[in-house]
């Protein structure tokens, strides 16, 4: 048999039980607790029970704060107008799930049994390959340079 709530609800489920509810004195706080039986809905109804709320933890009004100052700052950085900024943290937003998949696919053919050795073989080659093209020789090493300077500024400004 399981304890009967002292609510509302539960004496309009059943208005044939009767339900105690506790009236406290709220002048006195060592005031006893007085038991009153309520025999009908319109009884329940009219009877002052108000339910007292738990206190509140001071590490939720923290938590509460904390997500209020997140959202101002989102409405600063990201409010009405700004679009571009909201446009950029999509695409940040949106690489998170292409990485993933990429890092999975990229597990998925590790476990492969030949295919490790080729890409090890092909970064080797292409590593060889890099070193002899730009980096032996004092013209091809100013030539990288050049075009590492050139995208920069393209892209810095």
């Amino acid at each position: 048999m399981e304890p009967k709530e002292n609510t509302t609800e539960s004496i309009a489920e059943d208005p044939a039980e009767t339900v105690e509810t506790t009236n406290t004195d709220k002048e006195s706080p060592k005031a006893p607790e007085t038991s009153k039986p309520v025999t009908s809905v319109s009884e329940a109804i009219t009877t002052d029970t108000t339910p007292t709320a738990p206190p509140i933890d001071d590490s939720l009004n923290v938590s509460f704060d904390i997500l209020k100052q997140i959202k101002e700052l989102w409405e600063e950085y990201f409010g009405e107008g700004k679009k571009a900024n909201r446009t950029l943290a999509i695409a940040i937003i949106a690489t998170i799930p292409v990485l993933i998949a990429t890092s999975e696919l990229l597990g998925f053919l590790n476990k492969l049994p030949i295919l490790p050795s080729v890409f090890e073989l092909v970064g080797f080659v292409y590593s060889v390959w890099f070193v002899y093209r730009y980096l032996l020789l004092a013209n091809t090493r100013k030539e990288l340079i050049d075009g590492l300077t050139t995208w920069k500024n393209k892209v810095f400004g």
